[in-house]
């Protein structure tokens, strides 16, 4: 049985046919790889990076959250100790501050990775 390499019963440099051949194929798809992409350029935000209307609806929800949890939270502990409306104004004022800083968190990472990208993109080009 002959292997994939053996040509009509040459066996031959055999290795050296297959890196010629190798190094071909390989500037062939170089060359196909950049004549698409000069075809259709990436878009300049990819997929993984939020859009600015979902940046801005995780902003307020991070927000409304905090102040949900601290309203419901407050009114409990009012209707179990009595003490009517402290209780609530109590934790709806620390939910707002949770739910303040929650903002002010995301909006930095958010931030950092969108440096992150910028600085990715900009190291992939080559440019130094």
């Amino acid at each position: 049985m002959k292997t994939p390499t053996e040509r009509n019963g040459d066996t031959g440099d055999v290795s050296a046919d297959n890196k010629s051949d190798l190094a071909a194929l390989d500037a062939k798809i170089r060359a196909h790889t950049k004549a698409h992409r000069q075809k259709n350029p990436e878009p300049a935000e990819t997929g993984r990076r939020s859009t600015a209307i979902g940046m801005a609806f995780r902003l307020s929800t991070e927000m409304v959250a905090g102040l949900v949890a601290g309203g419901v939270i407050g009114w409990i502990i009012d209707d179990l100790l009595g003490t009517k409306p402290w209780g609530l104004l109590t934790f709806f004022f620390l939910g707002m501050a949770a739910g303040i800083l929650n903002v002010f968190r995301t909006a930095q990472k958010l931030a950092a990775d969108a440096a992150e990208q910028m600085g990715k993109s900009d190291d992939l080009s080559g440019d130094k």
